[in-house]
């Protein structure tokens, strides 16, 4: 009997599978993508669907010549600050065939961030501008899941807006991380946080100043601050000092992506480049650009826009003379000119379309309920409050 030997197959060791890596610019970069989906939506909504692509009245008071001086000049040194910018780190780049570096990633990405300025306003209304501006309203009511009333009456200042975000605010980041770059050779021991402390402290005097002169001319103002934690409270020109704070943060925290850089000249949004070796020169561009985007765009999120909402909630009652005698910094949201009471410690806080208070003090249904049967248990309410106060 013939015996067939089969010939033995040695397998081989299966290697272990490596766990992936994360790869912080793709997360970056997803961040990017949502940030500027979101605006892109907010802005076509806002400027062809809601109507509410008009300029602000400034109601009847008139704006005294200093204030209307100021504030038109604030918008022809940011329009100037703007072109000048959008020469130097776009258009000179490209006609001399030089690639883009993070400073120019960093511009373009403080443009796309300043869809979220007025976030602060998502849930109630305490932050205007003065409508003495050349604007169109604003995009606010847009933006998804906006509660606010009336918030599109924000006379946003375009003009002055893009460049504070794009070339002033790169600017002063740029401030910030040459703090830290200086205040690093001189205390070479020091860490990370207490360089980062040293870039804060000098942006908050930046920042300061700066708002400061905003503020006394007029261009905006912060009528819904709480009074026991403000400058000049009961002012036009109150100046919250949570907001000081939280702005400073902002500058600060981009003034980190200038300064923490790696040996190749890579911001922190941007770790990972070298894995991905596959992508062609064109992609990595747009990839590094979505990165740093998203990242300004979560920066300013977490540090500005989301710590200052509990401060909104709890609102002071807005200063007399803004309800008296300035009404272009009222913005048509609330006060004499509308029904609708301004914010207090007094107001419920109402919702786009929802029950709110007028200037009489009086809770008001809006033309479409809310929530059926509603109308008869507040009715009840405010029956037996006025029996009682008989």
């Amino acid at each position: 009997m013939a015996v067939i030997d089969t010939p033995t197959v040695l397998s081989r060791p299966v290697a272990a599978s490596e766990p992936k890596k994360i790869v912080p610019i793709k997360w970056w970069a997803g961040f990017g993508v949502i940030a500027i989906a979101i605006q892109a939506y907010a802005f076509f909504d806002w400027i062809f669907l809601s109507g509410n692509f008009n300029a602000t009245d400034p109601g009847p008071d008139p704006i005294p010549t200093n204030i209307s001086v100021g504030i038109w000049a604030f918008q022809a040194i940011g329009l100037t600050c703007g072109i000048v910018g959008l020469y130097y780190f776009f258009i000179r780049p490209w006609r001399k065939k030089i690639p883009l570096g993070l400073d120019s990633y960093m511009v373009a990405g403080l443009y796309l961030v300043f869809w979220q300025d007025p976030i602060l306003n998502y849930f109630q209304n305490w932050a205007t501008y003065n409508a003495g501006v050349y604007d169109f309203g604003s995009w606010a009511s847009s933006i998804p899941g906006w509660l606010a009333p009336n918030s599109h009456n924000m006379s946003a200042p375009l003009f002055f807006l893009l460049p504070v975000y794009g070339i002033i605010a790169f600017t002063f980041s740029s401030l910030v991380a040459l703090t830290m770059k200086r205040a690093r050779a001189r205390y070479p021991e020091m860490g990370n946080l207490g360089i980062v402390s040293i870039g804060f402290a000098v942006c908050s005097v930046i920042v300061f100043i700066v708002e400061t002169i905003f503020l006394r001319f007029g261009l905006y103002a912060y009528p819904g601050a709480i009074r026991s934690l403000s400058l000049w409270s009961g002012k036009y020109y109150q100046y919250p000092l949570y907001e000081w704070m939280t702005f400073t943060a902002a500058w600060t925290a981009w003034g980190s992506m200038i300064y923490f850089r790696n040996d190749k000249g890579e911001s922190m949004a941007e770790r990972g480049l070298e894995e991905l070796r596959t992508k062609t020169d064109k992609k990595l561009n747009w990839l590094r650009f979505l990165a740093v985007t998203g990242m300004i765009n979560v920066a300013f999120f977490m540090v500005y826009n989301l710590p200052l909402q509990p401060f909104a909630l709890h609102a002071d009652p807005w200063p007399d003379e803004i309800l008296e005698s300035r009404s272009y910094m009222l913005n048509e949201m609330c006060g004499p000119g509308t029904d609708f009471a301004c914010s207090g410690p007094n107001i419920p806080v109402p919702r786009e379309g929802g029950w709110y208070v007028d200037l009489e003090g009086n809770l008001v249904k809006p033309e479409t309920a809310l929530v059926e049967g509603a109308d008869e248990a507040a009715t009840g309410v405010l029956v037996e409050d006025d029996e009682a106060s008989e």
